[in-house]
C-alpha cells in the first residue's frame, strides 16, 4: 500500500538548503520552476523545470538551491514488494525529464486536494494517484530504453490534449494529427491507458478546476467557460463525476495547501 506522509506544493528561495541526512519515506519530487542541486548517495543530480526525481527510503541526501524554484512533493511510505513496478522494487535513485510535465502536475495537484480534503476511501484514493504517478514515471524510463509505437501515438495525443485542454478537440482531429484512423487510435488509447479519449480530457479539465478555484479569483461560472463547458450545470456534473464533490462545496471549504518539513 502507497501512503502519503506529506504532500504539498512549495516555493523555494535563495540560500534555501537540504543538509545531509538519510530519508526517512520515500520521496517523489516534481521541479515546476527554477534550478537546483540534489545530492543523492554522493552523485549530484542538477534539477530544473520539468524534472522528476524520485528518491526510495534510507538514501543520503543533501540540496541546494541555484535559484529560486518550485516544487511539488510526496513524501510516502510503501508496504509491499514492489509488485511489477521496478521503481519501487530496486531501490535506487530515478530522475527523468517528463515529456508529460503538465498531466502530472495536474495530478498532483488533484493528489494535494484530495490529501487536504481527507475524503471517504481516502486511503484507497491516495494509493491509486500515486501508483499511477510513479507507473508514469516508470514507463517514461522504460520508453527510454525502448520506445514502442502505441505507446509513442498516444503519447503524441495526451501532448496535444495538455496543450489544447481547453478547446473542443475531437477524436477525428487527433485521428488526422497521427495519420490513423478514428477507431484506431480510440482503441490504442484505451488500450494504452485503461481510460477513453473523452475521460482524459475530462480529467485534465477537472485537474485545471482545482488549481483555479484554489489558487485563482476566477469564480465558478468564468471557470466553466474558461475550459470550454457548454454550460455550468455540464461543468458541475462533470466535477462531481471526477472529484466526488461540487465546485460550490469544493471552493467553500477554502483549501490552503499543507506544508511539512518532513
Amino acid at each position: 500500500m502507497l501512503e502519503p506522509i506529506s504532500v504539498y506544493y512549495e516555493e523555494v528561495f535563495p540560500n534555501w538548503l537540504v543538509r545531509e541526512s538519510q530519508t526517512n519515506n520515500h520521496i517523489l519530487m516534481m521541479i515546476t520552476h527554477g534550478e537546483l542541486i540534489y545530492t543523492l548517495n554522493g552523485k549530484d543530480y542538477h534539477l530544473k523545470k520539468d524534472d522528476i526525481l524520485y528518491i526510495p527510503k534510507s538514501i543520503t541526501r543533501s540540496a541546494t538551491s541555484i535559484i529560486p524554484h518550485k516544487w511539488y512533493v510526496i513524501h510516502f511510505n510503501y508496504k509491499g514488494d514492489g509488485g511489477e513496478l521496478p521503481i519501487l522494487s530496486n531501490n535506487e535513485p530515478v530522475c527523468i525529464s517528463f515529456h508529460q510535465s503538465d498531466y502530472l502536475r495536474q495530478r498532483v495537484s488533484f493528489l494535494i486536494q484530495h490529501w487536504l480534503k481527507k475524503p471517504k476511501y481516502a486511503s484507497t484514493l491516495y494509493h491509486s494517484i500515486i501508483l499511477e504517478l510513479l507507473t508514469m514515471v516508470n514507463e517514461e524510463v522504460d520508453s527510454g530504453k525502448n520506445y514502442d509505437k502505441a505507446f509513442v501515438l498516444v503519447t503524441q495525443i495526451q501532448d496535444y490534449i495538455t496543450q489544447h485542454y481547453r478547446e473542443n478537440i475531437t477524436i477525428e482531429q487527433l485521428a488526422e494529427m497521427v495519420d490513423r484512423s478514428s477507431n484506431y487510435v480510440s482503441s490504442i488509447f484505451k488500450k494504452t491507458t485503461g481510460m477513453t479519449i473523452s475521460a482524459y480530457k475530462q480529467q485534465i479539465k477537472i485537474s485545471v478546476a482545482c488549481d483555479l478555484l484554489t489558487s485563482s479569483t476566477m469564480n465558478i461560472g468564468e471557470i466553466s467557460n474558461y475550459l470550454g463547458f457548454c454550460e455550468q450545470s455540464y461543468f458541475n456534473k462533470v466535477f462531481k463525476k471526477m472529484t466526488g464533490t461540487l465546485p460550490s462545496t469544493f471552493l467553500d471549504e477554502n483549501i490552503i495547501v499543507w506544508r511539512s518539513d518532513n
